[in-house]
């Protein structure tokens, strides 16, 4: 590693994209509750609550098919004690949880916007329910302590960036995306999760030439 590359590390990447999920998890139930006992102020907020919702399935999809496909093989030849039939059950169950939202997502911007929140609201907290176990079942047995003492730092590269890579092309927009993952993070994790994007995305996309189409997201993301 160069003076100027971090040192991989997996386990605080996964805690990273389990603090994004994690979050957008609590704002989309309080959110989702205030909507149902007071309405949309504004159709602004409206389509910003339906595409930061749309994010949150897009992500956690992609990152479970992420782990599923890349980082779970990597990890059973070297980490075989780790329970991955009940994280792989949980990330079923979710996945079937995830299925609801297109539907919920077309009500609220519809014809049955009550309907359409509260069946959000009812599957974020049953989401919330198996995601809580689940990303601490992860954390304990993929802890920095555990991956360093089995996977070497080029290994971790190679596992990240494969896992990066996989879940970049696997969910979307990038417009919505992006700005979902890096502003659900505070200063110093958002730096540190942007270097995992190209520069031209940091510098030039996300502040210029998607500004206005994740705009109405901002009143749910962190400055």
């Amino acid at each position: 590693m160069t003076p100027n590359t971090p040192t991989p590390n997996l386990a605080q990447d996964l805690i990273r994209i389990h603090k994004v999920i994690t979050r957008a998890l609590n704002v989309g139930k309080v959110k989702g509750i205030e909507y149902l006992q007071s309405g949309f102020p504004s159709a602004q907020l409206l389509l910003g609550f339906t595409s930061y919702t749309h994010c949150l399935s897009s992500v956690l999809g992609s990152h479970h098919q992420g782990e599923d496909t890349i980082a779970f093989p990597a990890f059973r030849k070297v980490i075989p004690s780790a329970p991955y039939a009940q994280l792989l059950v949980d990330h079923h169950a979710i996945e079937m949880l995830l299925a609801l939202f297109p539907q919920a997502i077309g009500d609220v911007s519809g014809d049955a916007p009550e309907n359409g929140l509260r069946i959000i609201v009812d599957t974020l907290q049953k989401i919330t329910e198996v995601w809580e176990p689940h990303i601490q079942l992860e954390e304990q047995y993929f802890s920095k302590e555990a991956i360093t003492a089995v996977i070497d730092c080029e290994e971790q590269k190679r596992i990240g960036e494969a896992t990066s890579k996989y879940s970049q092309e696997h969910s979307g927009p990038p417009y919505w995306v992006v700005p979902f993952i890096l502003f659900n993070l505070d200063i110093e994790d958002r730096e540190i999760m942007a270097a995992n994007f190209p520069p031209m995305i940091i510098s030039e996309l996300v502040p210029k030439v998607w500004k206005d189409q994740w705009a109405p997201m901002k009143s749910f993301l962190l400055n």
